[in-house]
């Protein structure tokens, strides 16, 4: 989720990104994609890489 659906040139947003780790164990990854208007950087890509221990106590892990 973006923090504002229209920026100015140079202004500062931020991307919320959430990965449901239920049930996961070990390494997990997750990709998230940014799509802007920008002509020189139109897509982003963003890596999520996690090591999940326990999930018994923690179901969402929240990156930013």
């Amino acid at each position: 989720m973006a923090s504002s659906s229209c920026l100015k040139p140079r202004e500062k947003g931020k991307v919320t990104a959430r990965v449901n780790i239920k049930g996961e164990e070990g390494f997990i990854s997750s990709v998230v994609r940014v799509v802007s208007n920008d002509p020189m950087t139109p897509v982003v890509t963003l890596f999520i890489e996690a090591m999940i221990e326990d999930t018994q106590d923690t179901p969402v892990i929240t990156e930013k």
